[in-house]
């Protein structure tokens, strides 16, 4: 089964387990993603460290049971890694329209902060792939980069209750299973990352 297919796959699940008639948490969010890059076989030649990336965007909360609840985090967000050859240093810089699904469980509190376990899928729509040296010359790599990244996250965090809004806190690593390397006979690469998210939300929609 293709990434697409599970994609489109999740989505349709989604509109089964979701009852139109419900209230929804929804916000916004921003990230800052601690980025890398996983690549096997590795070049002896070069060496792999982390870029620093951010995000934006909206959060969906709909509770399935008391302390289970659908949590939804679709956003703009960068990858990407640096890729240090000899002398020479290489920003290998990606932009995704990215899709987590996740399943929250909130743990019992006896304040008003309510820390909280995730897990789940995260899609990723390619938006601009390139490399860029350190005198901003760039090479667009989109061509050779594949469009659909998949992955999983696994992560937890805290939220906190303020009048009619609910502030959040919640840092989550996301591996990579998709090989994002188009080119055929080269290494696997898959993208990594430690996010760490900031947002808010209002209650929406029928109690």
């Amino acid at each position: 089964m293709t990434y697409r297919k599970v994609a489109a796959l999740l989505a349709l699940c989604l509109l089964f387990l979701i009852p139109l008639k419900a209230q929804w948490e929804v916000g916004g969010l921003i990230n800052l993603n601690l980025a890398g890059i996983s690549v096997q076989p590795g070049s002896s030649s070069e060496d792999y460290s982390g870029r620093l990336g951010f995000g934006i965007g909206a959060v969906v909360d709909k509770a399935l049971t008391e302390v289970v609840f659908l949590h939804l985090e679709p956003m703009f967000l960068q990858k990407g890694a640096t890729v240090k050859e000899g002398d020479l240093s290489l920003k290998f810089k990606l932009s995704y329209i990215e899709l987590p699904i996740l399943v929250k469980y909130a743990f019992s509190s006896n304040s008003t902060l309510v820390p909280y376990a995730m897990a789940g899928p995260s899609i990723g729509i390619l938006a601009a792939a390139k490399f860029e040296d350190d005198n901003g010359n760039s090479q667009d790599e989109k061509d050779n980069t594949n469009s659909l990244d998949f992955g999983l996250g696994l992560g937890g965090g805290v939220s906190y209750p303020y009048g009619n809004m609910t502030l959040f806190a919640e840092t989550r690593y996301v591996f990579g299973i998709a090989d994002i390397n188009k080119e055929s006979n080269e290494s696997t690469v898959r993208n990594r990352g430690l996010q760490i998210i900031l947002g808010i939300k209002v209650p929406v929609g029928a109690k």
